[in-house]
């Protein structure tokens, strides 16, 4: 072959590689790097392409990840057939990237095989968002059955003497639950603020002046499975004050205070506070409303409650285990 001839096939080769959308490489029988385009010296993390003559062991930063595509090397050379996989590369910095590589040997003269050539296509985003889809889809699993037990419990624990007046309690507490899975589903978080949770709960009872209700605490996330649940205690809560209790007449007040523990192991307090409302009497039963919160306090969020019927006014004590709380 003329001297020009070799230069411009090697020209053309060049070129060709290097216009391939993906790490383009070859590697001998040894696996040692033949060639490799641009894309191939990035992917292993050797931009200056001082790559020619080594092996994935001396190229790459995490030797076990190697020695798996040196495997998978030789049995595709042992194999003689092409082969399609996913691989895994890690750099030096610890960043993780996925590539879906297409590799096939290549033979001299006398048919024996003298090494492989292979393209990779970088799929680090495609995995990432494979992976975000089956989280979505376990964080979906999980609501329905958390918002599941939560229903059951809604339904199982409510008493009407009517049809109308079930429907209508039900309603009330199906709606304090979409309205927390409302606010979740606006913000696109982890949590949910207990005070956002709080004024979304009281809103529902349009109480006319500012002083009226007063909420104090740090800024404080739930968990989303915590949330419905509480969200479920407190509308209960207000329930019980717009019947009976604080909400009843314009003196009536609310406070609600809430603070994180100081020390390990201690448990997140709320505490529920009444006063200027009706006389309060301590019941002579516990009714549905009380028997509801106390399911979704003790039962569904491990924690402890604590009521007072006090002459002032309610005041009801919620104490929380700290997996109740989202982390910052």
């Amino acid at each position: 072959m003329p001297i020009e001839r070799m230069r411009a096939t090697r020209s053309f080769l060049r070129e060709f590689i290097e216009a391939v959308p993906g790490a383009v490489y070859a590697k001998d029988r040894m696996g040692r790097i033949l060639l490799g385009n641009e894309a191939f010296a990035e992917a292993v993390g050797w931009p200056t392409g001082d790559f020619i003559g080594k092996d994935d062991l001396e190229l790459l930063a995490d030797k076990v990840l190697a020695q798996r595509i040196i495997e998978n090397d030789r049995r595709i050379m042992a194999g003689r057939g092409r082969r399609q996989m996913e691989e895994e590369l890690r750099a030096e910095d610890g960043t993780t990237s996925y590539w879906l590589s297409t590799k096939a040997p290549f033979t001299d003269e006398d048919g024996n095989v003298v090494g492989l050539v292979g393209v990779s296509i970088n799929i680090t985003e495609r995995k990432r968002l494979e992976q975000r889809e089956k989280l979505l889809a376990r964080e979906t699993e999980h609501r329905s059955k958390n918002l599941l037990g939560v229903v059951q419990s809604i339904v199982g624990l409510t008493g009407a003497p009517t049809v109308e007046e079930f429907r209508s309690v039900v309603t009330g507490r199906l709606e304090a639950l979409g309205r927390a899975q409302g606010v979740l589903a606006r913000e696109h978080r982890e949590g949910l603020g207990l005070r956002d949770l709080l004024l979304e709960e009281l809103a529902a009872y349009r109480i006319n002046g500012a002083d009226r209700v007063r909420l104090a605490g740090p800024p404080v996330a739930i968990r989303e499975d915590a949330a419905q649940p509480l969200a479920l205690a407190f509308h209960e809560l207000a329930t019980n004050a717009a019947k009976y209790g604080a909400f009843v007449d314009a003196s009536g007040t609310l406070d609600v205070i809430w603070d994180l523990p100081q020390r390990n192991g201690a448990e997140f307090a709320i505490e529920w506070m009444e006063t200027g409302g009706p006389p309060v009497e301590t019941p002579s039963r516990q009714g549905f409303g009380t028997r509801l919160i106390r399911s979704v306090v003790e039962h569904q969020l491990n924690g402890t409650l604590t009521f007072a019927w006090k002459p002032t006014g309610l005041r009801c004590s919620i104490l929380l285990p700290m997996q109740s709380i989202a982390p910052n």
